[in-house]
């Protein structure tokens, strides 16, 4: 008689496949980088952000709706809309794609790309995560282990890049989503769904396209050491450094040198998709007594408009060149360092 019991049970359980293994990867990335210290503070900073646009989108709206209690208080307690609040009412019946339409345009373009913005939250959580999206695995040879489950090169980066989206969804698109949807719930018309279509479009093309390439740079960045300290100073360097060569190629003559700026190229994608010069340039053909006093000019130039023409496309072309060849760079970084051993 056999001492130990040989007889074979057949598992009865459902069967993981590879597109599970990686999701299993993701999530582990981002419980591991929300579980830092401060990092809540930072996504609950870009939700209250969030939700603070949002009652500005409500009370723009408002002002559409003569019979509403907010639009009483803000004109009767707010001097500067006494006026301006019946003529916009009636400019926004007259003209609904320019004032409505151009106005979110503008404002999502400020709330997802300006220097007070979701991206510099995301940014801020990207360089706090770094250090636990490869570095700690690199530091603790937890790769060996990954290789041990059946899980490639390629399926455990796609499950690190996946944790990264999650984390930037949460920070940048989440926020944004739920800003527009917000501001258009709480409209006095359905038709603001339509006239606000454009803003939606253009944000989501550039946050998803920020995205893409900020997660393969902050794999790149975290999988260069397997030292926490030193791979968030690269990732503050790199920062740093876009900065400073956007500052001396805008006052030199080598002005080649923004182009290796990432804030310079992510700054040209999103003048070229949003097109908010060209904006300006269809509310001063249609209204030209808007921009007699020159107020928009120096709007625009707060705003880094600087030119009464769209972005060049060459220019754009150039900038998404530089960034698809930083995202290969990045790339090219995980296949040397990420391996098992």
């Amino acid at each position: 008689m056999a001492q130990i019991d040989s007889s074979y049970t057949h598992r009865d359980g459902d069967t993981r496949g590879i597109g599970y293994r990686r999701w299993v990867i993701a999530q582990a990335t981002l419980t591991a980088c929300l579980k830092l210290k401060g990092m809540k503070w930072v996504v609950w900073s870009c939700w209250i952000y969030a939700f603070l646009q949002g009652i500005f989108l409500f009370g723009f709206g408002q002002l559409m709706d003569p019979s509403s209690a907010v639009y009483a208080f803000i004109t009767e307690n707010l001097g500067f809309f006494k006026s301006i609040g019946p003529m916009f009412q009636g400019w926004a019946e007259e003209n609904p794609r320019i004032a409505i339409g151009m106005t979110y345009n503008l404002f999502f373009y400020i709330f997802t790309g300006y220097i007070v913005s979701t991206l510099t939250l995301s940014l801020v959580a990207l360089g706090m995560a770094i250090p636990r999206l490869i570095t700690s695995d690199l530091s603790s040879r937890a790769i060996t282990i990954y290789s041990s489950k059946a899980v490639s090169r390629l399926d455990y980066c796609l499950g690190k890049f996946g944790g990264v989206m999650l984390l930037l969804t949460i920070t940048w698109l989440g926020p944004m989503l739920a800003t527009w949807l917000m501001g258009n719930l709480m409209a006095p018309k359905i038709s603001f769904f339509w006239h606000t279509a454009p803003a939606l479009l253009h944000s989501s093309m550039f946050v998803m396209s920020g995205m893409i390439f900020l997660g393969l740079m902050a794999l790149g960045v975290s999988s260069m050491t397997s030292s926490p300290r030193t791979a968030t100073s690269i990732w503050v360097g790199v920062l740093l450094l876009g900065v400073v060569l956007s500052r001396i190629g805008e006052g030199s003559e080598n002005y080649w040198l923004q182009y290796l700026s990432f804030w310079f190229n992510l700054e040209l994608l999103q003048g070229w998709v949003f097109n908010i010069s060209g904006d300006f340039i269809e509310l001063g053909t249609e209204y030209p007594s808007f921009t007699d006093g020159h107020i928009f000019d120096r709007f625009k130039e707060r705003l880094g408009i600087k030119k009464n023409v769209s972005t060049p496309r060459h220019d754009v072309a150039v900038a998404i060149t530089c960034l698809s060849l930083l995202g290969g760079a990045a790339l090219l970084t995980l296949y040397k360092k990420v391996k098992p051993e």
